[in-house]
């Protein structure tokens, strides 16, 4: 098993050639429609947590566009929302619905790790290749904006769902301990007292 930092390094040293990489499981429609195989031959492999690797302004292209389509799932998402008022507990959803969002959610991680392997591109990149850290940086926005707009899009759905905590009861406290309390803060600030009609 390949380890998270050589996995890194190697994404660093393909950036230093002009190629970088892109979600193997985002190549096609499997944003829109999530399915998995159940069994594999030797014409199939899975691409869960896998990386292609493009030539950097192909990949640029093909991650800004990614970012796009995942802007229209928050659009989509906000929309039904409004629509419905209920909560979104992605537990609930249909199976292949969450597992969808549970690919979505790993985009999020191989984001992050891509945004480390540009990092690491750019320090080992000499300053006097412009063109390419021009490239490295324009393909490492196009990534924020995917991590963002999944991350954006999971914020939204969390905060739909109302804590677990809320009270309709209202604090037990006299009209006259509430007038003592702001003649306190009044006074505390050097203001004038307070009238109370």
């Amino acid at each position: 098993m390949v380890s998270k930092k050589s996995k890194i390094a190697s994404m660093a040293a393909a950036m230093a050639v002009a190629l970088a990489p892109v979600p193997a499981s985002s190549i096609g429609n499997l944003d829109v429609s999530v399915t998995s195989h159940s069994s594999s031959t030797l014409s199939l492999q899975s691409v869960k947590d896998s990386v292609v690797f493009l030539p950097i302004d192909q990949a640029t292209v093909f991650m800004r566009n990614f970012a796009d389509r995942m802007n229209i799932h928050r659009l989509n998402i906000r929309a039904e929302w409004e629509e419905k008022r209920a909560p979104i507990r992605i537990d609930r959803l249909k199976k292949e619905t969450q597992e969808g969002f549970a690919i979505f959610r790993s985009y999020v991680d191989v984001c992050a790790a891509l945004i480390d392997a540009i990092r690491i591109a750019l320090k080992d990149i000499p300053e006097s290749d412009v063109e390419l850290r021009k490239e490295i940086i324009s393909f490492g926005r196009a990534v924020a904006s995917v991590r963002y707009t999944i991350e954006d899009m999971f914020s939204f759905i969390e905060a739909t769902i109302p804590p677990k905590k809320t009270t309709e009861a209202l604090p037990k406290v006299t009209a006259k301990e509430v007038h003592a309390l702001i003649r306190s803060e009044h006074k505390k600030l050097g203001l004038e007292e307070p009238k109370f009609y």
